[in-house]
């Protein structure tokens, strides 16, 4: 699925610019629009962004691991910052128990093309 427009919540905008999410990352915003626009095979619908583990050089890669290297961030920052936008509810993160799979939905946001 392709978005030409994601529009946000005006109250998220300003949560996730606020000073309190500097002092969790002041990667935040970064961090949250990489979420937003990541590659549309990642998107179940319009509804969660889902990622997935996967085999590399037969190794296998976990979930967490695809998700820090889709957002270009350090694990420590990325982890910071979704349990923070979890704990505001700005998203929901569910992770399978085996590393296999993560899914995150967010509070206030809606695609259009």
């Amino acid at each position: 699925m392709s978005h030409q427009r994601i529009g946000i919540r005006r109250d998220i905008l300003e949560l996730i610019t606020s000073e309190e999410a500097d002092k969790v990352t002041p990667l935040m915003t970064t961090i949250y629009c990489r979420l937003l626009v990541a590659p549309p095979e990642r998107w179940d619908g319009s509804e969660a962004l889902r990622v997935k583990g996967s085999m590399r050089e037969e190794v296998w890669t976990a979930a967490w691991v695809e998700l820090v290297n889709l957002l270009g961030v350090a694990a420590w920052d990325a982890r910071n910052a979704i349990e923070w936008l979890e704990e505001k509810k700005v998203i929901d993160y569910q992770a399978d128990r085996d590393g296999r799979g993560i899914k995150i939905t967010f509070a206030g946001i809606y695609f259009s093309e």
